[in-house]
């Protein structure tokens, strides 16, 4: 569980890091899930980019046992649950894998503008938690936010095309208010070894640029919303926004080292 302190740093900043959450050897087994997904062709959840990079994979839990163990981990569900404040079902999961010197960034946006528009989500109870597959340094593509900018609800922002990531394209935020919120609260993008997480805000901005290092950056995406919060008018596929929405039910805390004895016994 959270402590106060932790959720008041939340509310306040509209983010929070939890620091190696998941150990070495968990990470590894997920690591290891991750790469075959990497290798997965004609699915229609497997996004890449014009030139074969591969961008993303939705609803991964579908197809990979280890991701529906990881999606109902109590150290991803619990969290939710405190700051949320009921029980959640998964809106949207996604695995995103930003290539050596690859091309793949995320322009400003917020989520719940997608959420909103295209999924018909009535109110921003729901979050996203980022789970570090690989250590995340300033050279590899973090996401960057602007602390304590969530505060000021929607910002207006234009759906411009995205390649390899969303069909729909995105919300994207541009011109003087973002200038004016960077300048007013700066910038921060969280970092930390695999195996960190870090809970966001549905009204977090937020934005990343390719990775322009030797070394991969994978990162898991689970967004939490609260059951009595679910979508009304989902116009995208089901394994973009879930329309399953029965509550999280949680595995063993030792689910994941679990699988993997029985996987090699």
């Amino acid at each position: 569980m959270l402590t106060r302190e932790q959720i008041d740093s939340y509310e306040r900043d509209g983010y929070l890091v939890l620091p190696e959450l998941f150990t070495p050897e968990e990470v590894a087994v997920v690591r290891r899930a991750a790469s075959d997904i990497y290798g997965m062709e004609n699915r229609p959840e497997i996004w890449r980019g014009n030139g074969g990079e591969f961008r993303l994979a939705f609803g991964v839990q579908h197809y990979h046992p280890v991701f529906d163990l990881f999606l109902r981990h109590p150290r991803l569900v619990q969290p939710t649950r405190d700051l949320l404040g009921g029980d959640v079902y998964c809106h949207q999961y996604k695995l995103i894998n930003k290539q050596p010197f690859g091309k793949l960034d995320f322009p400003w946006h917020q989520d719940f503008a997608n959420w909103n528009v295209f999924d018909g989500m009535p109110e921003p109870r729901a979050l996203n938690i980022s789970v570090f597959l690989d250590e995340v340094h300033e050279f590899n593509g973090p996401v960057i936010f602007i602390p304590g900018a969530h505060k000021e609800g929607l910002i207006h922002a234009d759906v411009l095309p995205m390649d390899g990531v969303d069909q729909d394209g995105a919300h994207t935020i541009t011109g003087k208010e973002l200038e004016r919120l960077a300048r007013a609260n700066g910038m921060v993008a969280p970092k930390g070894k695999a195996g960190t997480a870090v809970l966001f805000h549905p009204y977090m901005p937020h934005a990343s640029s390719p990775n322009q290092s030797p070394w991969p950056r994978s990162t898991i995406y689970l967004t939490s919303n609260r059951v009595d919060n679910h979508i009304r008018n989902p116009t995208r596929p089901e394994y973009v926004a879930h329309t399953d929405f029965t509550p999280i039910i949680e595995v063993a805390d030792n689910a994941l080292l679990a699988y993997e004895e029985a996987a090699t016994a």
